[in-house]
């Protein structure tokens, strides 16, 4: 990294470290394996930025990459819980964000994305699963039409991109959770109360690929006709 910024990250209290000195750390060479006692020295200021919306990397998947590559049990049970109390608690109040320009927790990124960036990070993802299960939130449904329809439908039932080429149990997790008929029943009801709902105009962007315009009712609908085939 920037020597300047390496220097301040070692002198600096803590709390007066930047997104500027996370997101050169994160971009930095890295070893395959992270000295646990440094990641947890930093990991009190490192969360509190995510939750305030920091940029910490070119790429939210990696946000945590360096969390992830510490040992096998260098957390206590104690921070486990904890740390995967955080994971709940962001995820949570991201899935309930949908109209939010700019500014909220998911960064514009979809929820199959921030469940990944868990993933690096050691965290299980299945309670996070279970929990978008259960919302009856619509802002919660929307979140995952726009997940499973870019990430998932369009790649012909598959999870596939860059950074889950070297991620199996994920890629396992989610294709067997998507795939699974009591799970695609349950978001068919809950895709089946967004039909009554005024959805003519998208409230976040629609891709354009080529030239067609996948508008969002036109996604709901295909989501739904995947989860209640």
């Amino acid at each position: 990294m920037d020597p300047a910024l390496e220097r301040e990250m070692r002198r600096l209290p803590l709390r007066q470290l930047t997104k500027k000195h996370f997101y050169q750390y994160n971009d930095s060479a890295k070893s395959t394996v992270q000295p646990a006692d440094e990641i947890k020295y930093l990991l009190p200021r490192f969360l509190e930025l995510l939750a305030l919306g920091a940029r910490l990397h070119h790429s939210t998947e990696l946000y945590l990459d360096r969390l992830g590559r510490c040992e096998h049990g260098s957390y206590s049970q104690g921070e486990q819980a904890a740390l995967q109390a955080f994971a709940m608690a962001y995820f949570a109040q991201g899935l309930e964000q949908w109209e939010s320009a700019g500014g909220d927790t998911f960064q514009g990124d979809n929820a199959f994305t921030i469940l990944l960036m868990w993933d690096y990070a050691g965290m299980a993802i299945e309670p996070l699963l279970d929990y978008w299960l259960a919302c009856e939130s619509d802002a919660s449904t929307l979140h995952f039409v726009e997940a499973c329809y870019w990430e998932y439908l369009w790649n012909s039932h598959q999870i596939k991109g860059a950074f889950v080429s070297d991620r199996a149990r994920y890629r396992k997790v989610m294709e067997q959770w998507l795939a699974n008929p009591a799970i695609n029943a349950r978001w068919a009801e809950k895709l089946v109360r967004l039909a009554d709902k005024d959805l003519a105009s998208d409230s976040q962007p629609a891709c354009d690929c080529g030239s067609n315009h996948y508008l969002l009712p036109d996604r709901i609908t295909a989501v739904f006709d995947a989860m209640a085939a």
